[in-house]
């Protein structure tokens, strides 16, 4: 008999998130998957159209059972945010009182901020005792530091009691980062059950099937999210000083900083240099790729960006697109050991516009060589198969925590 997983996350489908590929996964390798998730809002902050908190949301996609908490859109603004985060939490509670009677194996928690979204899963492992297995993409307090530059001890003090209680009671902890694995250990007794677990590229490299951007101009393309700690402010004041150069940027994504790099955009002039494309089906974003002669990867300094490994990183390899890197920390560590593109870790304007020069002016087969690289690193590291078959086993075999 196949094994039935609860699955929750915050965002799931339609939302565009990691999660949603996984669980197809893992129901097309024979398990029975059961989504708890919220309404639609993300990241507009609005619901999707066809779903608020008036009417019944549950659906079935794929068939699989999605199980719709109705909890507050995020709209704007920091409250706001908070509102959402406490009404997954207790709406979530509800919702699983409703599912009772339904039978499962296992727990799986993907843990994309907030962390709140655990507090239900670790409710549920005690009443029903049985495994729960979460997955770290982003550190709390660290994210949220970074993220809202809040570092109120006594905020802190009440979110590392709530994280060491998450982790306590969690039977296996995925990394995303392997900078995550010391920092999450040091918070547990048992180090074992804290596993570097990377995360995999949903797409894969195709030809090209059309141009899609102009095909005389070095074309650099930014996939995915579009939030103030990518650090795109530094994108557009290298445009700015490289305007003059061949290069056209490309952005292919959405994001609630999106219309502020707009307007930013629009005030210097550079709308026909950098070029907005927005939210795109995953399916497509091989396409985006294929016709770019570099991707953009970008984060702003701080010490917890600097222990993260960014998901569009594994897609750039995926797709064999040489790398440009103006990131430090785990990021740059990992192209530079692929030797798939040219990086800087000095997160700056000018290292920017330096590392753009020293791309541009490689020779054919030296850029050929990097995009070989790109491929082959991902191919070896981030083979999606093999991380897939990894959950598979412990989901199979685990190791509960009592």
């Amino acid at each position: 008999m196949s094994k039935k997983i609860l699955v929750i996350s915050q965002y799931f489908y339609p939302e565009n998130f990691r999660i949603n590929h996984l669980v197809l996964e893992l129901k097309q390798r024979g398990y029975e998957v059961t989504v708890l998730t919220g309404l639609p809002n993300y990241p507009q902050g609005e619901y999707y159209e066809g779903y608020g908190p008036e009417k019944n949301c549950d659906e079935i996609w794929n068939g699989i059972k999605i199980y719709r908490c109705k909890l507050r859109a995020r709209h704007m603004g920091s409250v706001n945010l908070v509102r959402n985060y406490i009404s997954f939490v207790t709406e979530a509670n509800k919702k699983l009182k409703e599912l009772r009677d339904e039978h499962f194996d296992v727990i799986y928690v993907f843990e994309v901020s907030p962390m709140t979204v655990a507090l239900p899963a670790v409710r549920e492992k005690k009443r029903r005792n049985i495994p729960l297995i979460i997955n770290i993409q982003d550190l709390w307090p660290e994210n949220v530091i970074a993220v809202t530059g809040v570092n109120n001890p006594v905020v802190n003090f009440f979110i590392n009691r709530m994280v060491n209680y998450i982790y306590k009671y969690c039977d296996l902890i995925l990394a995303a980062s392997k900078s995550f694995v010391p920092r999450i250990q040091s918070r547990v007794n048992e180090k074992k059950k804290v596993i570097f677990w990377p995360q995999y590229s949903v797409v894969s490299r195709e030809e090209k099937k059309r141009e899609l951007f102009d095909p005389d101009k070095f074309n650099i393309v930014f996939t995915g999210n579009v939030g103030e700690a990518q650090g795109l402010d530094l994108m557009v004041e290298a445009a700015d000083k490289l305007r003059d150069t061949p290069i056209n940027w490309h952005i292919v994504g959405d994001g609630r900083y999106l219309d502020t790099l707009k307007e930013k955009v629009k005030e210097k002039n550079l709308e026909e240099i950098i070029f907005f494309y927005g939210r795109r089906p995953e399916s497509e974003i091989p396409q985006y790729l294929a016709c770019a002669q570099a991707a953009l990867l970008i984060l702003k300094p701080d010490p917890v960006f600097e222990m993260t490994l960014p998901a569009k990183l594994q897609t750039y390899m995926a797709c064999g697109v040489p790398i440009i890197g103006c990131v430090s920390g785990e990021g740059k560590k990992t192209i530079d050991e692929a030797k798939a593109g040219l990086t800087t870790s000095e997160i700056s304007v000018k290292a920017l516009v330096s590392v753009c020069q020293d791309i541009l002016s490689l020779e054919p087969d030296e850029y050929s060589k990097l995009a070989m690289q790109s491929f082959a690193y991902g191919q070896e590291y981030f083979d999606k198969d093999s991380i897939i078959t990894y959950l598979s086993n412990q989901i199979d075999n685990p190791i509960q925590n009592q």
